[in-house]
């Protein structure tokens, strides 16, 4: 039975009901009982004694097995102990599902009893420079992918606790995103030309030769930086972030009165919610505890996931303020009070307001969360993401062109202006995903067999893999007899297109200058600065391992009616109108 729900295989079928943590469970059992059986063999002596009659008695020790509650009762002291140092140190509750946690406890149960723990000086600068080593170790596999595929240099400015402009340098491609450094722009943040001289020298330590493009904000100084740098080094791109930009259309759109309208209001509900605890325990009742905020990837977004957050729960947010509960409560006898159920009630309006901002900005925002993703390469994806969002809000209003075109203008005005980049039709022009159709005007021989699925572009593979594999992949598997074009698109569709799906790590940075570390030589922050990379890589290797079941290329969602398919339940609804 034991062998049965450890999923053992030995003298008895596997138990596919139990979960992960009894099999560990019975696993354990199994391996103390196979344990205390050896010690019993080795300990087992005899004693020989004579009662002077010939008699000899044997004298054993035996051991025992642990029963299944005393297992759990083992585990309870050890587990209180890391719950409590999370507790006492203020850690993330993240930290329990990093890999790099699960690596140090399994290693620590391994080597069992008399383990010395690090000291504050090995933590401090033995282990530290070791961590580097190994980290600037690793760093070579990722240069020689950067030759090969190309690579996007970002930058991504923040702002510390002290007030100082901070900006950080990452490069990114296929393999992930590597942190490269840190520098404080304070002083010269305004002026380009000492900006385009810093991505320059930049762009010289990484080598000119593998860098495709630089990606930055879409600030005034940044451009110009970014247009010089380009001019400088014409064989790389600058490109402003995307999801900065489309976050700027998303605020083009807001507004507008009735975006404002209903921002307005939906403010003051959520407020009033929250700042009475007594109503705000009435509505987790009536939610089931669900909540009526959620955080977006910007401000901006976060309003809008609150709309939908009342659209969702329209029904219980009604039957609360309907509820004999709210009239005989304090509340409702308030003049506040009755301004908020006024609003849920009896305007109509804000109901129907809600449904119409959500259909302008829900495709948007999907464009946004694809923009922001820091797991796959994007830049084959925007250019038909946008078109694919136009589409779907045309849809959302019926075809009515006096409804969508206003809301198609705000966004071409931004598209056209600042995201239309070579580098995004270059993406789009070469994804095979976007290429079911093969009308494009050909310009070279190898263009013409990729247009026209000649040779290994056309084999029934090829052609099946489309859609499944991610497009950079694609091109290396299928473009073999085209060298000069493969190498062009698995350059270009390596790039990302956003800086920011990373920058909501570096409070990280924060803390390393704070003043609990006020005293490091500068060499140690920057040391600290590099050991993320092993966190990010980490992260990145366990999302292979849990994805390695799944279609590549299928979280994209492009053959489905919405833009982006999102396993988070932050945008997955676009309302009828």
């Amino acid at each position: 039975m034991k062998n049965h729900l450890a999923g053992t295989k030995i003298d008895a079928s596997v138990c596919t009901v139990v979960d992960e943590a009894t099999k560990e469970l019975f696993k354990k059992l199994l391996r103390d009982f196979e344990e205390n059986k050896s010690k019993a063999m080795d300990d087992e002596c005899f004693e020989v004694e004579s009662d002077g009659n010939g008699d000899v008695k044997s004298v054993f020790n035996k051991g025992k097995q642990k029963t299944m509650n005393q297992a759990l009762k083992d585990r309870e002291p050890v587990t209180r102990a890391l719950c409590r140092l999370i507790y006492g140190e203020a850690l993330p509750f993240n930290l329990v599902k990093s890999p790099l946690w699960k690596e140090a406890l399994r290693l620590i149960g391994e080597y069992g009893k008399g383990l010395k723990l690090p000291s504050y000086h090995e933590a401090r600068v033995t282990y530290l420079k070791k961590e580097v080593e190994c980290v600037e170790k690793g760093l070579n596999e990722y240069k020689e992918e950067w030759k090969k595929m190309g690579c996007t240099l970002m930058s991504d400015g923040w702002t510390d606790g002290k007030q100082r402009s901070i900006t950080n340098f990452l490069v990114n491609s296929p393999s992930g995103t590597v942190f490269v450094k840190s520098i404080d722009t304070s002083s010269f943040a305004k002026d380009a030309n000492k900006l385009f001289e810093m991505l320059n020298s930049i762009v010289e330590e990484i080598g000119e030769e593998n860098v495709v493009q630089v990606v930055t904000d879409s600030a005034s100084t940044y451009v110009l930086a970014g247009l010089k740098l380009e001019q400088e080094r014409p064989r790389l791109y600058w490109s402003p972030c995307s999801a900065h930009l489309i976050d700027l259309m998303l605020q083009d759109i807001g507004g507008g009165k009735t975006f404002k309208y209903t921002l307005d209001k939906a403010r003051k509900v959520t407020v009033y919610i929250y700042r009475h605890c007594v109503l705000l325990s009435m509505f987790r009742r009536f939610t089931g505890g669900q909540e009526l905020t959620r955080a977006g990837l910007t401000q901006f977004a976060t309003s809008f996931l609150t709309l939908k957050r009342f659209q969702e729960l329209k029904h219980p947010i009604r039957q609360l303020f309907a509820s004999n509960e709210w009239a005989e409560s304090t509340f409702a006898s308030k003049d506040e009070g009755k301004l908020v159920e006024r609003i849920i009630l009896v305007d109509v309006n804000f109901w129907k307001a809600i449904k119409y901002c959500l259909s302008c900005v829900v495709p948007i925002f999907k464009v946004l969360r694809l923009m922001d993703g820091n797991v796959k390469p994007t830049m084959g994806y925007i250019y038909e993401a946008m078109d694919r969002a136009k589409e779907q809000i045309k849809v959302n209003f019926h075809g009515v062109e006096s409804r969508y075109k206003p809301i198609w203008d705000k966004i071409d005005l931004r598209w056209n202006m600042q995201l239309h980049r070579p580098l995004h039709v270059a993406g789009y022009f070469l994804n095979p995903r976007m290429y079911d159709r093969p009308t494009m005007v050909t310009i070279h021989e190898q263009l013409v067999k990729f247009n026209e699925s000649i040779g290994m572009f056309g084999i029934s593979a090829a052609v099946l893999m489309r859609k499944k594999m991610q497009p950079a992949k694609w091109w290396s598997s299928y473009g073999d007899e085209c060298l000069e074009l493969q190498h062009l698109a698995i350059r270009v569709l390596s790039l990302t297109c956003s800086a920011t799906g990373y920058e909501r790590n570096w409070s990280t940075f924060d803390h390393i200058h704070s003043k609990k570390r006020n005293r490091l030589e500068q060499q140690r922050p920057r040391n600290l600065n590099k050991v993320p990379n092993v966190k990010d890589k980490a992260k990145s290797q366990l999302v292979d391992l849990d994805d390695e079941d799944e279609e590549e290329g299928d979280d994209i969602g492009f053959h489905e009616t919405t833009v982006v398919e999102d396993e988070d339940d932050d945008d997955h609804f676009i309302p009828e109108v």
